[in-house]
């Protein structure tokens, strides 16, 4: 899942240069020997990004005052977010777990780590207010992800779940997927399908059926994501949340492909009568119209931007009707830099980026993309630098159009060489932010599959 916003036009050589700052930002960690330290290595604050949908969306840094936020802001542990009556919004960490907020919510993220080989270690979230939907992916080697409401704590592994908080501090918990654990004076534990009540004092409910709730916004949305991604890449989705629309109106979207295989569309919403159109960049229309969630395939999509429209038809009543639009396509992941029609599609393989670099002193350079993900990537890396044997591992993700690079663990000698030293010197090295990097093109989605680095984006907005 991605909003992206616009970027500068891009130079032709950013996809070479990105490869460049990769093997950079490695080769600075084997060369860690300058930075040695006795003192023991910290665990490494794992970032979100923020995707508001719709305003109004609100962030306070640090325990500070609210401020209103935009998409790509990046939130950091310790801080929170708020959205008003009418605002929509989800923070992703760079594994791809998503929290989706629904309207009049706040939560804190309390704390959120890296393992040293990348992976998240711990992730906990306080839950003031209102609901959200989490949707965690695999946890591993006996990482924690957690939600504490007022009165309970739900903690789960690899699962999609709902939280509810009332005003009262009572809560709804419901679990979609996977196993679930819910702790206030008791302990319960769901299985998927499942939900549970929290009264106000923390006495925990036993677990039941979840019935229909058509107060529920999240219903409509895992319908929709769950259509388009069936069939698709993972890590190629984005989503959009629109205003409610009426009888007539329409709202509209754009997604990048850069063509050799199909784009799905997916619409979700509570009733009435949606139209859901896909305009290919070779001007042909392919339409829907039924229950939701309202799927449009174009087969053997051709590249370029395409152009999504949602149109309320009938029966959406006097305050209109709230959508949900998911967007995913199918395509290979392989060693590719392609540039079509404004779309952009690169994919690295660690031989591509190994290949990439010629550096007096290096020998037995192996780099390692580790594993797949619906967003970012963890690359590891090791080598001889002047005699010196070292590793290294980074973690690279993307907000707001641009990369953002997280190194999370080095060594030299066997001696751990503390991130906040390592990124330090990365930014001296390459002479940008490595928390802004532009690899010359707005980036709308970056995940990994089959081993290889895929970094999808477009020219211009």
């Amino acid at each position: 899942m991605s909003v992206v916003a616009a970027r500068p036009a891009p130079r032709r050589r950013g996809g070479y240069r990105l490869i460049i700052i990769l093997l950079v930002v490695l080769l600075l960690i084997g060369a860690g020997i300058f930075w040695l330290t006795s003192a023991a290595q910290a665990a490494t604050n794992a970032a979100a990004t923020l995707t508001v949908f719709q305003p109004t969306v609100s962030v306070a840094h640090g325990g500070g005052a609210y401020a209103t936020s935009a998409t790509g802001a990046v939130v950091q542990p310790g801080d929170s977010i708020k959205t008003d009556a009418k605002g929509r919004a989800a923070i992703q960490l760079p594994d791809g777990t998503l929290t989706r907020l629904a309207g009049g919510t706040e939560i804190v993220l309390t704390s959120a780590h890296f393992a040293k080989t990348g992976n998240l270690h711990d992730v906990s979230i306080l839950q003031k207010i209102g609901r959200t939907f989490t949707n965690v992916q695999h946890l591993v080697g006996g990482a924690t992800f957690k939600v504490a409401g007022q009165a309970a704590v739900a903690s789960v592994r690899g699962t999609k779940f709902e939280v509810l908080v009332n005003p009262d501090g009572s809560m709804v918990v419901k679990l979609f997927d996977g196993q679930l654990d819910l702790d206030g004076k008791n302990h319960v534990h769901l299985n998927a399908g499942q939900q549970a009540t929290v009264d106000a004092q923390g006495n925990v409910g036993q677990p039941g059926p979840i019935p229909p709730d058509p107060n529920d916004p999240f219903g409509p949305q895992i319908a929709a994501s769950d259509a388009s991604n069936a069939g698709t890449t993972p890590g190629t989705e984005q989503d959009f949340i629109g205003p409610p629309i009426h009888n007539g109106e329409q709202q509209q979207y754009t997604y990048s492909f850069a063509g050799g295989g199909i784009v799905k569309a997916a619409l979700g919403y509570p009733g009435s009568t949606m139209s859901l159109r896909v305009k290919a960049p070779d001007g042909h229309v392919y339409t829907g119209t039924g229950a939701s969630p309202i799927v449009v395939l174009v087969p053997n999509a051709p590249a370029g931007i395409y152009s999504i429209t949602v149109i309320g038809v009938k029966g959406l009543g006097t305050a209109g009707e709230e959508f949900f639009l998911s967007v995913s396509a199918l395509e290979s992941c392989s060693s590719t830099v392609i540039a079509q029609n404004r779309a952009v599609r690169h994919g690295y393989t660690a031989q591509d980026l190994a290949g990439a670099i010629n550096v007096p002193g290096l020998s037995n350079l192996n780099l390692n993309i580790v594993g797949d993900s619906i967003a970012g990537a963890i690359i590891t890396g090791t080598g001889t630098y002047n005699g010196v044997g070292w590793t290294g591992t980074v973690v690279l993700f993307m907000h707001g159009g641009v990369l953002e690079i997280f190194a999370v663990g080095a060594t030299v000698f066997n001696v751990s060489v503390p991130a906040e030293q390592i990124v330090q010197q990365i930014g001296s090295a390459i002479a940008q932010d490595p928390n802004n990097i532009n690899p010359g093109f707005v980036v709308d989605r970056l995940f990994t599959c089959k081993g290889v680095l895929m970094i999808d984006g477009r020219v211009g907005s």
